[in-house]
């Protein structure tokens, strides 16, 4: 979570092969530019206009968005930003789907997003400005307490958007949804999958409750969720866990049993486990460490 990437880096290799490092947080500030061809990657991603408009290719569909707007989208779906007019500069967040998911924001806001849509701010202000300098000059300094404070930030201003008008680009029509074969393969089965971790990563879940969900095979599903993914349905049911934990151990003072129970890991020496192998630190140490920054 405290090292996070500048940037997505479009490889030579394919347009729609996963372009960037999914579970960790991104900013990028800079002048709007022109794509080649249309990429994807596992973020929930944010885009400020300042001073200028663009012009996207989104999974087929084109979509203008004007000057001064907040966008918001998943990054799974292929997108592209083809012309863009004004002499601002753009600012983009890059937010893992597996913390956008414990966020807890309304169930029709994540709907929309993971079905596609590119949802618009009617509410940008001028302190939105203002507070992604104080973003881009606090992850410079690499304090872990700035870090984990603009994280908090950024979870709070999309909440406020997610609770105050916003509107949709309108990409993802049911009757469209069946036909179109450029959204890549399977990705509404994984879109099942993925709505109902959310709702019960942090409880006790099987594989194959996970699955069962779309009501394709088990092994299929499986295959599936990974092929779009690129990790397991276990691996990201433990990354959602870990963002979870995380969070908890920086803004509560929980026990370390209460946390392990409240993230769903079942048992505190498997959270201890876990979280040592995917952090190389124990939960105590990083709650330490951030105490200690």
């Amino acid at each position: 979570m405290l090292n996070w990437i500048s940037r997505i880096v479009q490889r030579e290799s394919g347009p729609l092969e996963v372009q960037g490092e999914d579970s960790k947080f991104g900013f990028q500030k800079h002048v709007p530019e022109i794509m080649e061809q249309s990429h994807w990657h596992g973020h929930i991603e944010v885009n400020y206009l300042f001073g200028c408009s663009a012009s996207y290719l989104v999974n087929g569909k084109r979509i203008n968005v004007p000057e001064g707007k907040m966008i918001i989208f998943w990054a799974s779906i292929p997108h592209q930003m083809t012309h863009y007019e004004g002499d601002g500069y753009m600012v983009n967040l890059y937010i893992p789907l597996q913390a956008f998911l414990t966020w807890k924001l309304p169930n029709q806001y994540i709907k929309s997003l993971l079905d596609g849509e590119v949802l618009v701010s009617e509410s940008l202000y001028e302190s939105d400005q203002l507070l992604t300098n104080v973003w881009e000059k606090d992850l410079e300094k690499d304090d872990a307490d700035l870090t984990f404070q603009v994280i908090s930030e950024i979870r709070n201003r999309i909440s406020r958007m997610a609770i105050e008008s916003y509107t949709s680009f309108q990409l993802t029509d049911e009757s469209e949804l069946v036909d179109n074969k450029k959204v890549v393969c399977g990705i509404n089965h994984v879109q099942t999958m993925l709505a109902y971790i959310a709702d019960n990563f942090d409880t006790r879940i099987k594989i194959s409750n996970v699955t069962d969900a779309t009501g394709l095979h088990k092994n299929y599903a499986m295959k599936l969720f990974t092929r779009v993914m690129k990790v397991s349905i276990k691996q990201y049911i433990n990354q959602l866990r870990l963002h979870h934990a995380q969070a908890l151990l920086v803004d509560t003072d929980d026990t370390v049993v209460c946390i392990a129970n409240k993230a769903g890991f079942g048992s505190v020496s498997r959270f201890y486990d876990i979280f040592k192998r995917e952090l190389n630190v124990s939960p105590v140490e990083f709650r330490n460490s951030i105490n200690n920054a």
